[in-house]
């Protein structure tokens, strides 16, 4: 019998509500002096291939100034979606996990879509670091049973949390291998 958090682990895996990974939404706005295909290189490199999307949709847009700037955006869907979140947590450093679940409510919408926003120049390195200013904007979508936002809250942060506890102690990845 293993015990958690003062309770069967079985037992609460048994409770756990069935939420389903429908949809990872990636997208960037792309300034005139950065290139498209650069940054979708760098994502490409530290997202899975099997769950990286082999299409982008780019949309452009003019600036206040008259600058081009381009919104590209990426979407994962269905059994890659639950891929490409499991990566993404297991990339993220530690610190920012944490960050992430005991501020959960914070990065949720009134939908129940988790929005995480990462350093845009950290992933040209490999890294992935979570960041406000001129972000790549991740936005997962889940589809449950859970009628009520406490639930589901409550459900998406189970989820994170298993996710946690699959990666044992020995696990704080802050550097994607390419």
């Amino acid at each position: 019998m293993t015990v958690f958090n003062g309770a069967r682990k079985d037992m609460r895996e048994a409770r756990l509500p069935q939420l389903e990974v429908v949809s990872a939404r990636i997208s960037a706005i792309v300034h005139a002096t950065e290139d498209v295909d650069r940054i979708l290189q760098a994502l490409s490199r530290v997202f899975p291939k099997e769950s990286f999307p082999s299409k982008a949709e780019t949309r452009r847009f003019h600036g206040h100034f008259g600058n081009e700037i381009r919104m590209v955006n990426l979407i994962v869907r269905g059994g890659p979606a639950r891929s490409f979140l499991e990566h993404l947590w297991k990339s993220l450093p530690s610190f920012d996990r944490a960050s992430v679940l005991d501020a959960l409510d914070k990065h949720l919408d009134s939908s129940g879509g988790l929005h995480l926003r990462f350093d845009k120049q950290e992933v040209f390195r490999g890294i992935l670091r979570m960041k406000d200013q001129d972000p790549i904007k991740i936005h997962l979508s889940f589809q449950s049973r859970i009628k009520s936002d406490l639930e589901l809250s409550e459900g998406i942060k189970q989820l994170l949390e298993s996710l946690e506890n699959s990666l044992g102690d020995s696990t704080n990845h802050s550097e994607i291998a390419s």
